[in-house]
C-alpha cells in the first residue's frame, strides 16, 4: 500500500501515480522500458574455425581496422583475415585508406591460411593479377641477382681483360641489367675490348659517370635492357668502374665541381691568371708598424 500526506487522489504526484499497479519498487526503473521482446535483435551467427577456409577461395567481408601495413577484415572466421597494403593493388600503395575505408564490405580473395599461428592472409587481387605481379618481381630478384653477383660470374672475363689489356678510351656496345639509386649495371663483353680477351661480366657505372651533366635520377637517362656505349675506365681487383663519357668530359666535369654543370666557370689555371691580373692593377699599398721614441721626463736631483 502506497502512502502519501495529499488529502485527494487529484492531488496525488505524477511520478507516484505511476508506481500504482507495481509490485515493487525494485521494478519501478522498468516503467519507461519497451517489452523485452521488442528488443530481440538477430544474433550474429557464430564465427566459423579457420579449418574451414581454403586458399585460394573468394570471400566477402567487413573492414574492421585499418593499420599503415595493411587492413583486417572480418570475414566470419574466428580470427580477422590481414589484407596487406602489398595485395591492394598492382600498383605502388602508400596510403591504405585510399583503397579501403572502416565498414566497407569488401570481395577478397585467401592467398594463404595458417592454421597453426591462426592467421588468414586476403588478396584484392585476381588470380591473374597476382601471377603477373609475381612473374615480374621474380624478374627484379633476377636483375638483382646479377648486379649483386657480378663480381662470381664475370671474374674470369675480369681476369682476362686484365691479362691481355684493353684500351681505356675505347666505347664497347653494353646492356644495362639493373639500375640503383647510385647508377647502373652494365654486362660488356670483354672481347669487345680486346679480341685475345674472352668472357662477359658486369661494371658499375656510377651515377656522375652516366652524362657530362648533371643526372638527379639514374632512371631518367638509362633503363634495364637497354643498349648502351661505355667504356671500361677502371679494374680495381674485381671491381669494374664504366663511364658513358670520355675521359676528357670527365676531366672537364670534374674541374668545374660537382652540381656546378650549369655554370659557367674557367678552370683552375684561368682563375689564377685573372686574379693575378687584377693585383697588377690595384695600387700598392704599404703599411707596417711606426715608431715613436718616448720621452721621459729628466730626473731632479736633490
Amino acid at each position: 500500500m502506497l502512502f502519501s500526506t495529499v488529502e485527494s487522489e487529484s492531488e496525488v504526484p505524477a511520478e507516484v501515480e505511476a508506481l500504482d499497479g507495481i509490485e515493487s519498487k525494485e521494478e519501478a526503473h522498468n516503467v519507461d522500458r519497451p517489452a523485452r521482446e521488442k528488443l530481440q535483435k538477430k544474433s550474429k551467427p557464430p564465427a566459423k574455425p579457420i579449418s574451414e577456409f581454403e586458399e585460394g577461395s573468394t570471400v566477402s567481408g567487413k573492414v574492421k581496422t585499418i593499420a599503415s601495413y595493411g587492413a583486417f577484415i572480418d570475414i566470419g572466421c574466428e580470427t580477422d583475415g590481414l589484407l596487406h597494403i602489398s595485395q591492394l593493388s598492382k600498383e605502388f600503395v602508400s596510403d591504405v585508406n585510399e583503397f579501403v575505408k572502416l565498414g566497407q564490405e569488401v570481395s577478397v580473395r585467401i592467398i594463404n591460411v595458417d592454421k597453426t599461428k591462426g592467421q588468414i592472409g586476403l588478396s584484392l587481387l585476381t588470380a591473374d593479377e597476382a601471377s603477373q605481379e609475381s612473374q615480374r618481381k621474380e624478374s627484379r630478384n633476377q636483375d638483382r641477382s646479377r648486379g649483386s653477383g657480378r663480381r662470381d660470374d664475370g671474374s674470369a672475363g675480369v681476369a682476362s681483360l686484365v691479362e691481355k689489356g684493353w684500351d681505356v678510351e675505347k666505347f664497347v656496345e653494353g646492356t644495362v641489367v639493373n639500375t640503383v639509386d647510385f647508377g647502373a649495371f652494365v654486362k660488356i663483353n670483354a672481347k669487345d675490348l680486346n679480341e685475345e680477351a674472352e668472357g662477359e661480366f658486369d661494371g658499375l657505372c656510377h651515377i656522375s659517370s652516366l652524362s657530362t651533366g648533371r643526372v638527379n635520377d639514374v632512371a631518367s637517362v638509362v633503363t634495364p635492357d637497354q643498349k648502351v656505349q661505355v667504356r671500361v675506365k677502371e679494374i680495381n681487383g674485381r671491381k669494374v668502374s664504366l663511364s658513358m663519357i670520355s675521359s676528357e668530359e670527365e676531366n672537364a666535369k670534374s674541374s668545374r665541381g660537382a652540381g656546378d654543370d650549369d655554370v659557367d666557370k674557367p678552370s683552375n689555371k684561368e682563375w689564377r691568371e685573372d686574379y693575378a691580373k687584377f693585383l697588377e692593377t690595384q695600387p700598392e699599398f704599404k703599411n707596417g708598424p711606426v715608431l715613436t721614441p718616448r720621452k721621459f721626463p729628466k730626473k731632479v736631483r736633490n
